[in-house]
């Protein structure tokens, strides 16, 4: 443990004068002691004188008091400036933390002189690095606009105000598509949008006439995270200023953005919570903007609502229904139905599409089209799609083993097929459920492939060379790229329902089906319908040379062991549209 002298103690405990008193009077001490030593020593000696005081003791004694006082006096005046001083100096200090304008008097000597100097250079320094972080700590970095904790600390100061007759406004702001956005620009210039972004909303808002420029007063945008903006209301007035403020932000991003590489188009959407009403603090107020945001996203992917409390309920549902469904996939109960395709020249059942269905442990089935959204915003899609196919897999073999040569039909989802060990997991199911290749066919749609060719060759080239087929779904919808599609390794466009069922309704339907039918003719590739629920509807697609046809004008979707039925007793016919009778399931 560090010792402190008794010097360090003395001076811990007493102030600069009375120190400096306490030191001259010890050196006045000494000083007087030398003085009367050195006479008496040199009478003695010298001189030759008996020994003998110069003075009777009570004169010493005195003449000592005396020089006590002045010297410890002296001292304590001449260090009672310097303590004056050095308070001035502490008051400098302590002052310049909060005025910028702080200024130290003139000092007369040179040492103080140029500690003020130094000190000065130093308190300046540290303002400028006071003021910068001050920058950092509330600015965004990209666009200049105040960040999420300079906006949090003014709807904190401002928002008690809020009432019902005088409510404030939160709006949360989201760029639509933003992730595909950086996909066309480059991730680079992701900053170079976002501060496009909030130049045209920063010059909309100032643009903005009555009745909405009125709810602008003491407002707030601010930038949040890699896409989204807030802008804050504290004087909102009513709805109606907010929905004209509403309309000019979604018009301002009417216009292509002139980035340096390109033009861009981009679009907004945003969640509004009008408070006291709806929300009485900051968390609140995001979390339910963040909830008015969700429900555009999933109803309109694109525009602006204002949050109710249904939609806390619609969330609670939500997040309940994503439970079950993680359930559901964790206990397998997702199952594969199989639609037939029937080749129209032998009539014969050449293939079956798996199709995923839920059924509950109530028996209430659940429709894709509810679940599939659900499960590839939660992530699950990937589970779901491996448990259809590994289904599909070992309904083939059961198929094969019967002696059917019906190859079966998988989708691939988008999260699957961005993920690099698809074509690894996919041999590792046919080994493990015995299946031949050559048996299975894999579906991917029309913008996967386009988007990401490289990727489509790298994924299918090993599972084609054993024989794997590649199918694109819902050929006609993307509006392609067709250069890009013919280099692609594909085995079979199928034609999506929406022409198919319109071809007895829209005059453009056959004329499309003619072109797919022409295109796939000339890459030397299989086509099959979907949809096909009416005999004109197959007559057609048959005279003009398509090769396969599903639909429930032959077959609805059936159960592993109904299918094996189905395949059982079917019987081959020349003409597809004299169906046979289908058993119900």
């Amino acid at each position: 443990m560090k010792t402190t002298s008794v010097i360090g103690r003395l001076t811990g405990k007493v102030s600069i004068p009375v120190f400096a008193g306490i030191m001259g009077a010890a050196v006045a001490i000494i000083m007087f002691a030398c003085a009367i030593a050195l006479s008496v020593s040199y009478r003695t000696f010298v001189l030759g004188q008996p020994y003998d005081l110069i003075m009777p003791v009570p004169a010493a004694a005195g003449i000592l008091f005396l020089c006590l006082l002045v010297s410890s006096g002296g001292a304590f005046i001449a260090a009672k400036h310097l303590q004056w001083v050095f308070k001035r100096f502490t008051a400098y200090m302590l002052r310049s933390r909060t005025d910028a304008v702080a200024e130290l008097e003139d000092l007369q000597f040179p040492e103080l002189r140029r500690l003020r100097a130094a000190t000065t250079r130093t308190v300046r320094k540290l303002r400028r690095e006071n003021e910068a972080l001050r920058t950092i700590a509330y600015r965004d970095a990209r666009t200049g606009l105040p960040n999420a904790i300079a906006l949090e600390r003014h709807v904190n100061a401002t928002l008690p105000q809020a009432s019902f007759e005088e409510p404030a406004a939160f709006l949360l702001l989201d760029i639509d598509r933003f992730g595909q956005l950086l996909e066309q620009v480059g991730p680079a210039h992701g900053d170079v949008l976002m501060e496009s972004a909030a130049k045209r909303l920063k010059k909309a808002l100032a643009d903005l006439g009555d009745p909405g420029a009125a709810a602008l007063r003491s407002s707030m945008l601010a930038a949040l995270t890699a896409d989204k903006f807030v802008l804050y209301l504290p004087c909102a007035i009513n709805r109606d200023h907010v929905i004209a403020i509403a309309r000019a932000v979604r018009g301002a991003f009417a216009d292509p953005f002139d980035l340096p590489t390109r033009l861009v188009t981009m679009t907004i959407s945003g969640g509004i919570v009008m408070a006291p009403e709806d929300g009485e603090t900051f968390a609140k107020l995001i979390q339910n903007a963040k909830l008015a945001l969700r429900l555009v996203r999933s109803e309109a992917q694109s525009g602006f609502r204002f949050f109710t409390p249904r939609l806390t309920r619609l969330v609670q549902g939500r997040y309940r229904f994503e439970a079950e469904l993680r359930d559901a996939v964790a206990n397998k109960e997702f199952k594969a139905v199989f639609q037939p395709k029937i080749d129209f020249q032998t009539g014969r059942i050449t293939g079956a599409e798996a199709l995923a269905r839920w059924r509950r442990p109530n028996g209430k089935l659940i429709s894709p089209a509810t679940f599939v959204p659900v499960a590839e915003q939660a992530g699950l899609i990937e589970a779901i799609g491996m448990q259809i196919l590994e289904a599909a897999c070992e309904a083939a073999r059961t198929w094969q083993l019967e002696g059917f040569d019906v190859t079966v039909a998988v989708n691939v989802s988008p999260s699957q097929f961005q993920n690099q060990d698809l074509t690894d997991t996919i041999m590792a199911v046919l080994r493990r459920t015995g299946l031949h290749p050559n048996r299975l066919e894999l579906e991917i749609t029309e913008s996967m492939a386009v988007n990401d060719p490289a990727r489509v060759a790298e994924f299918i080239s090993p599972l084609r060379a054993m024989g794997t087929k590649l199918a694109i779904d819902d050929f006609g919808t993307g509006h392609s790229n067709l250069a890009t599609l013919t280099q692609l390794p594909f085995d079979v466009f199928k034609i999506d329902r929406q022409f198919v069922s319109a071809l007895e309704t829209d005059r453009q339907a056959p004329a499309i089906i003619e072109m797919i039918l022409a295109m796939a003719e000339t890459l030397g590739l299989k086509t099959v319908a979907e949809g096909v629920e009416t005999m004109n509807q197959a007559e057609f697609l048959r005279r003009r040379g398509c090769t396969m046809a599903q639909g429930f004008l032959y077959s609805p979707g059936l159960p592993e062991a109904a299918f094996l039925d189905f395949l059982r007793a079917w019987r081959p016919v020349q003409q597809i549209g004299e169906t046979q009778g289908q058993p119900e399931y």
